[in-house]
């Protein structure tokens, strides 16, 4: 099962920001892929909602964020509920990304609610972990050129995978293991640099939430490994056989700090 297409959504007065769980393909990325209906039997869908999307300007690619802009000439019916469809977006692939929708109701006013009811269509719960390599980070922007960081250091491999679904709970002992380039300074393993996260899948918002972990790394080969604490245990273990790691229900990440270095 593939990672969810919304991971994050806001629905406002002038726009509507997502933030996507995975890369989209930026040519994908057109109006007919975002459609506005009601949530009626029979629903009534608004033509033309948002303004032309300019992904140059609208698609931030290392944040994975679009911003829609409604059209100002747009109206809605007040204390309504509306969908907002996002269908037929591609992932890095090529490959169609299965429909989701985030549900918004409108204020007395004719335009969306600044702080509207939404939730996004999420699949079935599953244990996921995720890598986010930050190591090449944009330094400074000259329009919409990026000029990149150290581009010599960066993440090799990851294990699990990159994106990897249906982890048994005790998987390589709670163990992750980020092969780099090149060895990082001893000085970088710490939960600062490393910052491990989990959240509870569900349809509503959940907030990410901090794990202690221990960081370590491998006495010549250019490997780091970060040992996820066991579940049920007072006093937890870390990287031990018959212990469980990875709660069902929670999706796991690691977000590696821009600051690491050789």
């Amino acid at each position: 099962m593939p990672l969810n297409l919304i991971d994050y959504a806001s629905v406002g007065v002038e726009k509507v920001t997502l933030k996507f769980g995975r890369t989209i393909k930026i040519s994908s990325i057109t109006n007919n892929k975002f459609i506005v209906q009601t949530t009626d039997a029979t629903p009534s869908a608004v033509s033309s909602p948002f303004k032309s999307i300019n992904t140059l300007a609208d698609y931030n690619t290392i944040g994975r964020s679009l911003t829609l802009y409604w059209l100002t000439n747009e109206t809605l019916t007040a204390q309504k509920e509306y969908y907002i469809r996002v269908v037929g977006l591609q992932d890095a692939s090529g490959e169609v990304v299965p429909e989701e929708k985030i549900i918004f109701t409108t204020a007395q006013g004719a335009t969306p609610s600044s702080t509207p009811n939404f939730s996004t269509t999420i699949a079935s719960r599953v244990d996921e972990i995720l890598i986010e390599d930050n190591s090449i980070l944009v330094e400074a922007y000259t329009g919409y050129q990026i000029i990149a960081k150290n581009p010599d250091f960066y993440i090799d491999s990851v294990e699990p995978k990159n994106g990897s679904f249906y982890l048994t709970n005790d998987d390589n002992n709670g163990r992750v293991v980020i092969t780099f380039s090149s060895r990082p300074a001893i000085n970088f393993l710490s939960n600062k640099y490393f910052k491990s996260q989990r959240k509870l899948i569900q349809k509503s918002p959940s907030r990410w939430e901090n794990i202690d972990t221990v960081i370590q790394m491998h006495s010549w080969k250019s490997e780091v490994y970060i040992d996820f604490p066991s579940l049920i245990d007072a006093t937890p273990s870390y990287y031990t056989a018959n212990k469980n790691y990875f709660e069902k229900g929670y999706k796991y990440r690691i977000i590696v700090s821009k600051e690491i270095g050789i």
